[in-house]
């Protein structure tokens, strides 16, 4: 049973066990959109959760509008406005599990979107340096072709 509440606007979006150096032994963790929750099980018949730390999510830090938020292996380490934290999963499929989620939470978008961000910054970079029309030029190799664009030349940034 969990020792914590969910706000309304607040979704569960990955729980686990996991070992965290900050805190001794097995731990719950707990993913929502908000939070990041570490409770321990307490018993040895009557299993039951204690709470151990709650870390909100707006508290982990960014750098170069990245989110520190970096896995090695299994190992995930989180830096947060209080502490850093090194989290150890079963294996190396379920941390990136977790860092993928745990990211798009922080983030407020998803892999496609964060790589499409990039995609189109890189375009804009080329265009302004180079004074030419990228996307123009790609649309007019797909139309023309390779021939046709280099006989009509290569479209100028307007």
């Amino acid at each position: 049973m969990a020792t914590f509440e969910l706000q309304s606007d607040e979704v569960v979006l990955y729980e686990g066990t996991a070992t965290c150096k900050t805190y001794k032994g097995n731990l719950q963790l707990t993913l929502t959109s908000q939070k990041l929750v570490f409770e321990k099980e307490k018993g040895l018949f009557k299993k039951e959760r204690e709470l151990v730390d709650i870390i909100p999510l707006e508290s982990v830090k960014f750098y170069n509008d990245a989110a520190q938020i970096k896995q090695k292996g299994s190992e995930v380490e989180v830096q947060t406005i209080e502490k850093n934290l090194t989290i150890v999963f079963s294996g190396m499929l379920e941390a990136r599990k977790f860092t993928g989620k745990i990211i798009d939470a922080v983030t407020g978008t998803t892999l496609a979107k964060r790589g499409s961000n990039i995609i189109k910054g890189a375009f804009s970079m080329v265009d302004d340096t180079l004074g030419l029309d990228t996307r123009g030029t790609i649309k007019g190799v797909l139309e023309n072709g390779v021939k046709g664009t280099l006989l009509n030349g290569i479209g100028k940034k307007k």
